[in-house]
């Protein structure tokens, strides 16, 4: 049975898992969008490259950097995209999204469960699930941003805070 302390701890961690699922889900969307943007943007500059020096007799000779600077645009572009490895991180939030999602159903599994026997085990073992689950969310090599997590933090609080301040569960 959990006291007082350890059932607030639960629900916080609950909530906190939310938030991070949340937040990582949004961050994996985002990076596979920029991802597309990006690749669809080098195909442009990487055929108009190609056009404009196929073309050359279309291309008024006033317009000569034109080609140098799609081509560079295009290679430049190309090795950003491979260095920032955006389909990787995209890959590891959502793998962490998913992660996160688990440990906040055992979590809410706990909650509704406080007063088992096995409850104080079963939160010993979550905390230490949840603490491998911020390390490995640490590796993931994408910065923080403050008010993307802060926007979920208000997204998760307003479902589980009606206007009335009372808690709802499940």
């Amino acid at each position: 049975m959990l006291n007082e302390s350890q059932q607030r701890d639960v629900w916080e961690r609950w909530l906190a898992s939310e938030m991070r699922a949340n937040y990582y889900g949004d961050l994996s969307e985002r990076l596979s969008s920029l991802q597309t943007k990006l690749t669809w943007l080098t195909l442009l500059c990487s055929s108009g490259a190609a056009g404009t020096i196929l073309g050359d007799s279309h291309v008024p000779s006033s317009l000569w950097f034109l080609k140098l600077l799609l081509s560079l645009l295009a290679a430049a572009l190309s090795l950003f995209l491979l260095v920032m490895q955006y389909p990787k991180k995209s890959f590891d939030c959502s793998d962490l999204q998913y992660r996160w999602n688990r440990l906040a159903a055992e979590y809410e599994a706990l909650w509704n469960d406080v007063y088992a026997d096995s409850a104080v085990g079963t939160l010993a073992n979550l905390t230490e699930k949840s603490a491998e689950l911020s390390k490995s969310s640490d590796r993931v090599g994408v910065r923080y941003r403050r008010r993307l997590m802060e926007k979920w933090e208000r997204h998760v609080i307003s479902h589980r805070f009606p206007q009335d301040g009372t808690p709802v569960t499940a």
